[in-house]
């Protein structure tokens, strides 16, 4: 009987082609044709010791981070813990935490979502006391700043939290318009490069559109979780071949942003910014599109919207558009999606859905190159901020499964088990 890795070597072996066409620098059809044009057109080299000053006094920082953990217990619920840790300056120190227990038949989605959004929330609200405290001038998120805005209009398929995700959004809004007011710069840092939202623009500005673009619904029971990369409608040819290429790159069709950079951009460097707007409310022209409405109201299940909605709407319509580019501060490391609000790129007068999507100069990203630079720690440590966070908010297994399981059992006083799944992994 051949052993497991001489089997996956075999598969590995029968799809080589496959395998390499996502590493290859040579395009495999017309699309990725534009999009490596477009990249090289986009992508601006730099020598770190050349890459300008940063404003000084931008030296007040802080990061915000979390962490979280699900557990099933053994009399079918599930266990949710969320954790939320900022550090700035002068020893600054902030923490929150969330728990609770998630009753009846729920589905995994639904909970991990759930777990995503309770974290976020926890996130969120100590970066809006962070400004309010007026501690510093810097605010750095670990994440995209633009990815789940489009996602918190889906409502949470559980019981009691509902709205949840209408409460994070409104999070966000506080958030930007805080940090518009008390000139506070946020910043939005992925480690992960997996939406393509680089690549749309790219192909929306080298060719028109062979057909019209498709809204995406608001569906009510299958909302994308919250944290993960938006992924926006695309316009591409519909032959046979590129649809099966389509099916196997996920819902854009497209190469990731993460794939252009790794292909066809070299040393370091930064690309054009990308504003965006409405590409992932279904290209809504604006909040008062009756379509678009229509969609919200069946999300939430509201034939008519409640005023909590309709305030949040509201304060929608006039949030300011996100910019996002990508940057490689070290020649071999990955790229890093850095995510601000559009005044950073010197567009005050956008909103986030009176438009679908435009570049902008690189120079004006120049700004933030030098301090993301100062930050940056080699391969393990794309940002020095976010990594001491990181290192203190994350929940290790012996955290949760030791300490934490012995307070719940303390204060229910009730001898509470993992299901046996889950118990099959701890130690």
């Amino acid at each position: 009987m051949a052993s497991f890795t001489d089997l996956i070597a075999e598969r590995i072996h029968s799809q080589r082609e496959e395998f390499l066409a996502g590493l290859s620098s040579k395009p495999d059809d017309e699309v990725e044709s534009l999009l490596a044009k477009g990249i090289q057109a986009h992508w601006h080299p730099f020598e770190p010791e050349n890459s300008g000053n940063m404003d000084q006094s931008r030296s007040q920082v802080a990061a915000v981070d979390g962490s979280r953990a699900i557990r099933a217990l053994s009399s079918g619920a599930d266990w949710v813990i969320a954790q939320a840790l900022l550090i700035g300056s002068n020893g600054l120190r902030m923490s929150a935490v969330d728990t609770i227990l998630l009753r009846g038949e729920i589905g995994r989605p639904a909970v991990e979502r759930c777990a995503a959004l309770l974290m976020r929330s926890l996130e969120l609200d100590l970066a809006v006391k962070y400004v309010e405290s007026g501690e510093g001038n810097m605010l750095i998120l670990d994440g995209s700043l633009y990815a789940d805005l489009p996602y918190l209009l889906y409502r949470l398929a559980i019981g009691g939290y509902e709205t949840l995700p209408l409460k994070v959004l409104e999070q966000y809004l506080e958030l930007f318009d805080l940090c518009q007011k008390r000139g506070v710069l946020l910043l939005g840092l992925s480690k992960s490069a997996r939406s393509a939202v680089l690549g749309q623009a790219l192909l929306e500005e080298n060719r028109p559109p062979l057909i019209p673009p498709t809204p995406q619904p608001l569906d009510a029971g299958t909302s994308k979780p919250s944290g993960a990369d938006a992924q926006e409608d695309v316009e591409v040819p519909r032959s046979d071949a590129v649809n099966k290429k389509n099916q196997r790159r996920g819902m854009s069709g497209l190469p990731t942003d993460g794939e252009l950079m790794h292909r066809w951009t070299k040393g370091t460097g930064l690309t054009d910014p990308v504003l965006l707007g409405s590409s992932s409310f279904g290209h809504a022209g604006a909040i008062a599109d009756k379509k678009l409405t229509s969609q919200i109201k069946q999300a939430f299940l509201e034939p008519q919207l409640s005023s909590d909605l309709q305030r949040v709407l509201d304060r929608l319509s006039n949030a300011p558009a996100i910019g996002t580019f990508y940057i490689r501060l070290a020649p071999g490391d990955d790229a890093l999606r850095v995510d601000a609000l559009a005044s950073t790129f010197g567009r005050n007068d956008l909103r986030l859905l009176e438009f679908t999507r435009t570049l902008v100069p690189h120079t004006t990203a120049l700004p933030l190159v030098q301090h993301l630079l100062g930050e940056y720690g080699g391969l393990s440590v794309y940002n020095a901020a976010l990594y001491v966070v990181d290192k203190e908010v994350r929940l290790h297994t012996t955290t949760v499964d030791h300490i934490y399981l012995s307070v719940l059992r303390r204060q229910l006083g009730q001898p509470v088990q993992y299901d046996r799944s889950t118990r099959r992994f701890i130690q």
